[in-house]
């Protein structure tokens, strides 16, 4: 597996990881960073269909009356990622930061990192066990849909 530790495809705001936009199985987020975005490891889908939402997808878009297409609009995380490495400097991991990443196996946490937020791993089905500092503030469903063994530390 290559790692990734280039800058360049980080997209960094005042601290913040908005985006990442490589696609290394393994990756190092920079020093320096303080929180990881909402969405920043996925890449929003539009779904075209009739009725409801496609399976495993959450309901965010509306129907039409005219037509009966619904639009639905989900993040896909991205599935080339394997693992993550997170620097002490992360303090908050945003909501739905790797929803979907649906090959991500293994995650470094900080000592230091004080929220998780909701939908932050959910649907990471390769991620089976996770150590999360006992101070941590585990937003509502942060894991949902994934059978990740939260383990406090």
């Amino acid at each position: 597996m290559s790692s990734n530790s280039d800058q360049s495809f980080f997209e960094i705001i005042n601290g913040e990881l908005v985006k990442y936009h490589g696609d290394q199985a393994v990756i190092h987020v920079p020093d320096g960073v303080v929180r990881i975005g909402e969405g920043a490891f996925a890449k929003p889908v539009t779904f075209l269909g009739y009725g409801g939402p496609p399976p495993m997808c959450s309901w965010g878009g509306m129907e039409t009356s005219e037509t009966n297409v619904g639009t639905h609009e989900e993040l896909c995380g991205f599935e080339f990622i394997r693992e993550v490495y997170l620097p002490a400097s992360v303090e908050v991991i945003g909501a739905h930061a790797f929803q979907s990443c649906t090959n991500l196996e293994c995650i470094h946490l900080p000592g230091h990192l004080r929220s998780i937020g909701t939908h932050a791993f959910a649907r990471c089905h390769s991620l089976k066990q996770i150590e999360v500092p006992k101070t941590t503030i585990i937003e509502y469903q942060a894991f949902f849909m994934s059978r990740t063994n939260v383990i406090r530390v």
